[in-house]
């Protein structure tokens, strides 16, 4: 009961609202440009009976630049394109079995 009190007593410090002091203008929004980025992992392992797993992801959406800095566009009457990149790549690799592998020396009794 004391958790759910102070859950209750500290959800007001951790929630909140935002807003904007304005709204962008037409010019403002026609120059906003984004971007996203995203890198993923997994990993995973086990020693008996030997087990290993791995999994890797990269993504990226970038704005294209010139070597000064600015975004490359073009421009087709009111219109005007900006150009993005795109990459993405993944990797997997397991490694499974259910029995260790076993030797036999071939000695015999004589």
């Amino acid at each position: 009961m004391n958790k759910l009190l102070l859950g209750l007593a500290v959800l007001p410090l951790v929630a909140g609202t935002a807003s904007a002091a304005q709204p962008l203008t037409e010019a403002q929004m026609d120059a906003v440009t984004a971007g996203f980025d995203a890198l993923s992992t997994a990993e995973a392992q086990a020693l008996g009976k030997i087990t290993a797993a791995e999994s890797a992801t990269v993504s990226l959406v970038a704005v294209v630049t010139t070597s000064t800095g600015a975004p490359v566009t073009a421009t087709f009457g009111e219109t005007t394109l900006t150009l993005f990149k795109s990459v993405s790549a993944a990797q997997s690799s397991s490694v499974a079995t259910n029995a260790l592998p076993t030797a036999s020396l071939g000695l015999s009794a004589p």
